[in-house]
């Protein structure tokens, strides 16, 4: 008898998620979260999930964060709150954002502390607290006060502005 590899006697089985000699790994529900449009003093959050979220915490480095409003957090009524790098949302009445939906997470307001803004220590859980694994979409740039003309991450002799300088 052959295996779903096609092999005589083989051992291969298809996984619960379809794969022929599969780990289940490859149905895994992952949330992806991403920078949007970056404009002057704020940042869109994006988020698609394929399963419902009853909340969120992320630092976003090179940034310190002010007010967040609006999006699929404000929709579910979530409070969400920042402090320093740290962004928290969740709702207090059970709300939740529900499986499917895609589009801008929230609007967070920001300073600039570096030349980009990354996310770090992010955890996105279930309506019952469990993780949710995560995908994130790198770092994005942030305008912090002086053209980066060399783009070394430095403001030095080659760029228009005043600060640290290399060699």
């Amino acid at each position: 008898v052959e295996d779903c590899a096609g092999e005589c006697g083989g051992d291969a089985v298809v996984d619960e998620c379809g794969v022929c000699d599969g780990d289940g790994s490859s149905c895994a529900i992952i949330v992806d979260l991403s920078f949007g449009s970056i404009v002057d003093s704020s940042m869109e959050i994006l988020m698609e999930t394929p399963a419902d979220v009853g909340g969120f915490q992320m630092d976003i480095t090179g940034a310190t964060l002010g007010a967040a409003s609006g999006g699929l957090a404000a929709d579910a009524g979530f409070t969400v709150s920042t402090g320093g790098s740290t962004m928290l949302g969740f709702s207090f009445s059970g709300g939740f954002i529900p499986a499917g939906s895609s589009g801008v997470l929230t609007n967070v307001e920001y300073t600039a502390t570096d030349f980009e803004a990354c996310f770090n220590n992010y955890y996105i859980s279930d309506t019952s607290g469990n993780a949710i694994d995560t995908s994130i979409d790198g770092c994005v740039e942030l305008d912090y006060g002086c053209p980066d003309e060399d783009a070394d991450g430095i403001c030095d002799d080659i760029d228009d502005c005043v600060g640290e300088y290399d060699e």
